[in-house]
């Protein structure tokens, strides 16, 4: 809520953001969660993860205040966003990491795709409530009012979190004399000793280039150049809508046997959500390609998440998901920061009145504001969905789960959740 809350206060007339600024402010909020992952994920198989997260979550918390503070003084500039958002993802950098190592420990491996669609359910929730909530407080009460919600509900995770018992991996008591720098080049060897994970790492990165880093980072601004706050909050609505039908999907399923099968199919299809997203001037029809983009990565993500989960052993998970969060986050994070000057300052004027494209793609998609922003949409789309059938010809792609043996499940039948 308070991101999206802050995005519209960005673009807002009083502020008078432009789409450069809008993704600038983006890419300070994902890229320290790349960074900080260069520590990180040795920290996470060393701490409990528990208390790492209770930990995180409260040093996440304490930027917001800051920006709430600066907001109530009538202080607030864009620049200070930039500094607040990447100490706040420096923090959130132990969160899901510690997610998903401590998961394994917690379920038996066959269950771990559904554990994976109950996991997106949940986010499913919170990307379609934030701005449908967010948009009727910023407009009626302000910014302010979304930063009190944002405060109170950082105080109900840590109090969840509290309550929760999350089995550590014996090994990480053992290892606890190893430096931290020693234990991260353990989890990078381990990873280059196993090419399938590389491989792996390399086409969910470069996807994430693709689609989610340039789409993330014009969704908001291509739904206001063609509707309103309101709009702009349906479209991300549905990006919602569309993950939690591919939570719902994955927690009743659990997925195909071959996962990567799953993966490349999903793709392909986000890529034609991302066609159709950027095809039209409809608001309609770009919620609609927003939500097949949601419901394709949603699902790809998840079985992704498991292919680690099931493969890689359960003392280093905290370092392989820190360096998957690395390469995805550095990828995401370079479409992010791209997306905003090229629409600045390449697609959008091709597709004004007069501009360079208007008689040939404008005579297709329209010309006029957002039109270049839409360009953009259609090619990331046919360029990730080419890149997803170019891998399931490439056979080492498709079939790389099976060079990768199952790791043992940590939990079986018996298993005693607590400590």
């Amino acid at each position: 809520m308070t991101r999206f809350g802050l995005g519209l206060w960005v673009l807002s007339d009083e502020v008078g953001g432009s789409a450069a600024d809008y993704t600038t402010m983006l890419f300070a909020a994902i890229l320290p969660l790349g960074v900080a992952s260069l520590f990180v994920g040795p920290l996470i198989d060393r701490w409990n993860r528990r208390w790492t997260m209770i930990l995180a979550n409260a040093g996440a918390s304490a930027p917001t205040i800051i920006v709430a503070l600066l907001y109530f003084s009538g202080a607030l500039e864009i620049w200070h966003l930039y500094i607040a958002l990447v100490a706040n993802g420096v923090a959130s950098a132990f969160i899901l990491p510690a997610l998903d190592a401590s998961t394994p420990m917690l379920m038996p491996q066959d269950q771990l795709g559904r554990a994976a669609g109950v996991t997106q359910m949940l986010q499913s929730f919170e990307i379609i409530l934030a701005p449908v909530l967010a948009v009727p407080l910023f407009l009626g009460l302000g910014l302010g009012a979304v930063f009190v919600v944002d405060f109170v509900t950082f105080g109900i995770s840590i109090l969840v979190l509290g309550l929760s018992v999350i089995p550590q991996p014996a090994r990480v008591l053992q290892e606890a004399g190893a430096s931290v720098w020693a234990e991260f080049r353990f989890g990078v060897s381990y990873l280059k000793e196993r090419p399938p994970f590389l491989m792996l790492m390399f086409f969910v990165s470069t996807s994430m280039l693709i689609l989610p880093g340039i789409g993330y980072a014009l969704a908001t601004p291509l739904s206001l150049a063609i509707s309103d706050e309101a709009g702009a909050a349906a479209v991300l609505t549905c990006f919602g809508v569309g993950s939690l039908v591919a939570g719902v999907l994955l927690a009743a399923w659990g997925g195909p046997k071959r996962r990567m099968t799953g993966i490349l199919g999903a793709m392909i299809l986000a890529g034609v959500g991302g066609v159709i997203t950027g095809v039209s001037e409809s608001l309609v029809v770009t919620a609609a390609g927003v939500f097949i983009i949601g419901a394709s990565f949603v699902f790809a993500i998840g079985l992704n998440r498991v292919i680690w989960q099931v493969k890689a052993a359960p003392e280093v998970l905290g370092r392989v998901f820190a360096l998957r969060v690395l390469i995805g986050v550095v990828a995401q994070s370079t479409g992010i920061v791209a997306a905003g000057p090229l629409a600045d300052g390449v697609f959008e004027p091709l597709l004004v009145e007069g501009g360079a494209l208007a008689g040939s793609i404008g005579a297709i998609i329209g010309v006029g504001e957002g039109r270049g922003m839409g360009f953009m949409y259609i090619l990331a789309g046919l360029t990730l969905a080419a890149f997803a059938i170019i891998s399931f010809v490439v056979r080492p792609f498709w079939r790389l789960e099976d060079a990768l043996p199952d790791q043992p499940s940590p939990v079986g039948p018996e298993h005693d959740s607590g400590e």
